[in-house]
């Protein structure tokens, strides 16, 4: 089926680039490891960058799923935020144990390597971190509303510090191998929020 053979193109590709990375992988080494002919690529896909801008919304995916899963509107809004911390630490465990070493976050790592592409493709990629922010601003919003921070952190400013913290701690945890850095995030997203 030919649906079949995209999405193994788009696995295939999000795997390879996870566990090097988009530069690194070329469109041979998907073609082989999928195990199609480079027209059946081109088939699906305009280029390499078409391809990558797919690998990202399915990175996307995966993470808006770990995402719509920590947080669940019947949990307190800081607690949804620390699944959401114990989720991602997780992932990051997992991904280690799949890998010769630990890769990193595959929507960060793709996203450094994609954003100073074209236009289009940049404005996609912060259309991606303004929704995963959205669950951090929303969650200390919330918290604001209930008591649990106080009303003069703003909400924005508050995710995109959790996101950039998160992130930071994803490179360092690829950086140093050690994927259970991560799990240290939680007590700094909390003194990060005064909470």
């Amino acid at each position: 089926m030919p649906s079949d053979t995209r999405d193994r193109l788009v696995r295939v590709a999000r795997d390879l680039i996870h566990g090097s990375s988009y530069a690194e992988v070329s469109v041979e080494d998907i073609c082989a490891a999928a195990d199609v002919r480079r027209g059946s690529l081109y088939h699906f896909f305009a280029s390499k960058e078409a391809l990558g801008l797919a690998v990202l919304e399915a990175n996307w995916a995966m993470m808006r799923a770990l995402l719509d899963e920590a947080f669940d509107a019947e949990i307190p809004p800081l607690d949804r935020i620390d699944r959401f911390v114990a989720g991602f630490a997780a992932m990051m465990a997992r991904a280690r144990n799949e890998m010769p070493t630990t890769p990193g976050c595959p929507l960060g790592n793709l996203t450094a390597e994609l954003s100073t592409a074209d236009a289009a493709t940049r404005t996609r990629i912060t259309e991606i971190l303004d929704s995963w922010a959205r669950y951090f601003s929303d969650a200390v919003r919330e918290a604001q509303v209930r008591g649990d921070l106080p009303g003069a952190i703003d909400p924005r400013t508050a995710a995109l510090g959790i996101l950039a913290h998160l992130q930071g701690m994803a490179l360092l945890a690829k950086a140093y191998d050690q994927p259970r850095l991560v799990e240290q995030s939680r007590a700094a997203v909390r003194a990060l929020l005064g909470a």
